[in-house]
């Protein structure tokens, strides 16, 4: 028996991971699209509400109002590109990490390493939480080349794959 190549799946194994990947792009999206539409929505409410190790850091940057402004522009702009990118298999591992690293900041912020509620969470948590599962979702997302199952990346692979590194495209290091 010969052993399988780089990502030899079944159809079910596919489309399952195809569809982790529009879920997640959906809910980026949605949460995107809800901060666009909500009056005046910024970041400092949750920026106040940080008590992690970074916290020093999220308050410079609710007291700075430029800071501040930056970081209106990049969650909620981050979160609408990841989702769209994510819905579309368009530069699917390159958003998988934008949303990574939305999550790790969103974790640290408010990180959930007491067995109490914490101010404006809805549970009770032990280290993992939702941004934990979904920032998992997406690294197994990005472990695959999802957006060359079905998405726009298998339009542009043949065109720019060979310029990108092997992790980011999907490219196995027999084919660079």
């Amino acid at each position: 028996m010969n052993p399988p190549k780089g990502h030899d799946l079944s159809a079910i194994q596919k489309f399952l991971l195809v569809t982790l990947r529009f879920a997640i792009g959906w809910h980026m999206l949605s949460e995107g699209i809800g901060k666009f539409k909500a009056a005046n929505w910024s970041a400092a409410g949750y920026l106040a509400g940080s008590f992690g190790p970074f916290s020093d850091l999220f308050d410079s940057i609710l007291k700075n109002p430029w800071m501040l402004s930056i970081s209106n522009f990049c969650v909620m702009y981050g979160l609408v590109f990841v989702g769209v990118c994510l819905l579309l298999g368009l530069f699917t591992r390159l958003s998988c990490l934008m949303g990574f690293v939305l999550l790790i900041l969103f974790y640290v912020s408010m990180p959930p390493w007491d067995w109490v509620p914490q101010p404006g969470t809805e549970s009770n948590y032990l280290l993992v939480n939702k941004n934990v599962i979904e920032g998992l979702g997406l690294m197994v997302v990005m472990a695959f080349p999802t957006g060359r199952f079905v998405g726009l990346d298998a339009v542009l692979y043949p065109w720019i794959g060979k310029f990108f590194p092997c992790w980011l495209v999907g490219r196995s290091s027999a084919e660079a």
